[in-house]
């Protein structure tokens, strides 16, 4: 157990290092860039189109220091599957925890099956995608800014809406006195959970109606200027997670314990 205890001090200690390299680089330390410089204004569009605050900083970097972080970033990966094999010594196990990851997170999956494969390639794609974000305001400005605002008010509505019942469902059950009664009671907050759930869903088909349109136009014009691979990258980084990103891990897991499915307004174009 010692062996086991010094093996994964260790990597966690080399793995550790990284990430706080990486933090400090486009992470929670990293510095914001200023609203009214070129990254400042390219970081806010690249938010506006769904593209979470890592991904815009690396999107907005320098080439070069884009690739060394991109290196840095597959060398921390690739060390903590190392420790973790290293411990539980078993691939398969590992290899189904990476598949799962890989399947519910497009940096991830762009991570393990485009930047540490291709590495000489990658930057050169993300660059494209963060350069020229004013020819995406100018061709698709419209879209953009409606996605924009539909999906900030109805994230919005849904965050209240579900922390509302949450609260209701908790003052419900507190309400119990007997066993019968808490069995009684599980089930109406089950169910008021359940109606809720179905409400916010119809709620959430506009705002994939909306991303859709936007998602055309962006798509169109980034293959333009950019080619294929800055196409697939962005199309794979907004869209393989959507679901779960939007909503946010705890009310995502309420749908998919209650196996409420998306829309279908959601689900041609997404699916996690």
């Amino acid at each position: 157990m010692e062996l086991y205890s010094q093996h994964l001090s260790g990597c966690s200690s080399v793995a550790s290092e990284i990430s706080l390299k990486l933090s400090s680089k486009i992470g929670e330390m990293s510095p914001k860039a200023e609203e009214f410089t070129k990254s400042g204004k390219a970081q806010k569009i690249l938010s506006a189109i769904g593209i979470d605050s890592v991904s815009s900083s690396l999107m907005t970097l320098p080439i070069t220091e884009m690739a060394e972080t991109i290196h840095q970033a597959c060398l921390k990966n690739e060390l903590q599957f190392q420790c973790a094999y290293g411990f539980i010594q078993d691939k398969d196990k590992i290899s189904a925890h990476i598949m799962t990851m890989i399947e519910n997170d497009g940096n991830i999956k762009m991570m393990f099956e485009s930047e540490c494969k291709r590495p000489e390639f990658t930057p050169s794609t993300y660059a494209c995608i963060g350069d020229n974000t004013e020819q995406w305001v100018k061709d698709c400005g419209v879209s953009i800014g409606a996605y924009n605002n539909t999906r900030t008010n109805i994230n919005i509505r849904m965050g209240t809406t579900y922390a509302d019942v949450m609260m209701m469902i908790e003052e419900l059950m507190g309400k119990a006195n007997t066993e019968s009664e808490l069995v009684k009671l599980m089930g109406e907050s089950s169910d008021l959970m359940a109606t809720t759930l179905q409400e916010l869903s119809k709620l959430e088909s506009f705002k994939c109606r909306s991303y859709y349109q936007m998602e055309r136009c962006l798509l169109k014009s980034v293959n333009k200027v950019c080619g294929f691979d800055s196409v697939h990258a962005l199309e794979t980084i907004l869209r393989v997670g959507y679901l779960r990103r939007e909503r946010g891990d705890d009310l995502h897991m309420q749908f998919l314990e209650s196996e409420i499915p998306p829309t279908k307004a959601c689900a041609k174009t997404f699916n996690s």
